[in-house]
């Protein structure tokens, strides 16, 4: 017997109900609402979204107060590896942490994006703390828990999801930024100067110092995510701030900047 398909109606009230598990941590859904999303689902449903509605989607659910109850709620109903499958895929894959045991890339991402949502962070930056290690999912099994080279799995992943869902120019461009240089802001303080300099140079963190504070933003939230850590920890936010005044007063020269980096962090110009 063929199985019918569900009208575009039905899809619109899957998202609807899923949305309503993000205003708050306790507004899950019931268990009628459960099995209408969980026919939804079998039904096709978020196949027959457009990728102006599924974009929409997704950015309603990233500005609402608590995010990631949409993405539980579509998890609950096997409809996340429809609708997010690059968010889906991380669950159950395990990332180092300062704790003795691994942490779980899926359910720090939430955290992570709760954190953004507490801090009002906008839907830029939402987007690019979910976003930043979408490539962690490729990662073969026996080299967990580290993700060498996830950053280029990271960005197929995330062209991707742009080529089925309508989603902000400047979002994409964020969560793009952060998947290829968050690691590096979290390595600045085992970097000499002359390596932070090129970072500022390569981000364009002195024409766009918009951004660069977004990608401080988005490193702050990740680090807040882990366990006993606070936003007000991530000692390499000011280190970076402080890093990019110096260079920005230090005109184009490659040398004349990473000498300033160097007077403004104490320590090395070395680029090695």
């Amino acid at each position: 017997m063929t199985r019918s398909r569900a009208s575009p109606a039905v899809g619109q009230q899957l998202i609807r109900l899923a949305l309503g598990a993000a205003q708050s941590a306790g507004a899950a859904p019931d268990a009628a609402d459960l099995a209408l999303m969980v026919s939804a689902v079998q039904r096709d449903a978020i196949e027959r979204l457009t990728p102006e509605q599924a974009g929409a989607a997704l950015q309603r659910a990233l500005l609402s107060p608590y995010p990631a109850g949409f993405f539980l709620a579509l998890r609950a109903c096997a409809g996340l590896r429809r609708f997010l499958p690059e968010l889906d895929a991380l669950f159950g894959v395990p990332h180092l942490s300062d704790e003795p045991l691994p942490v779980d890339v899926g359910e720090h991402q939430l955290r992570a994006l709760a954190m953004a949502a507490r801090r009002h962070a906008p839907l830029a930056v939402r987007f690019a703390v979910l976003a930043h290690k979408f490539g962690m999912a490729g990662t073969p099994p026996h080299c967990w828990p580290s993700h060498v080279g996830h950053e280029l799995r990271g960005q197929a992943r995330l062209r991707d999801l742009a080529g089925r869902m309508a989603l902000a120019a400047e979002a994409l461009d964020l969560a793009e930024l952060a998947i290829a240089e968050a690691d590096r802001v979290h390595r600045a303080s085992d970097m000499r100067a002359g390596p932070i300099a090129e970072l500022l140079a390569r981000v364009e963190a002195v024409e766009r110092p918009e951004r660069f504070e977004q990608l401080l933003q988005v490193c702050i939230c990740d680090f807040a995510a882990y366990a006993g850590h606070g936003e007000d920890d991530y000692a390499k936010a000011p280190r970076m701030r402080r890093a990019l005044a110096a260079f920005a007063r230090a005109g184009a020269d490659p040398q004349a900047r990473a000498m300033a980096v160097a007077r403004a962090l104490g320590g090395s110009s070395d680029s090695r």
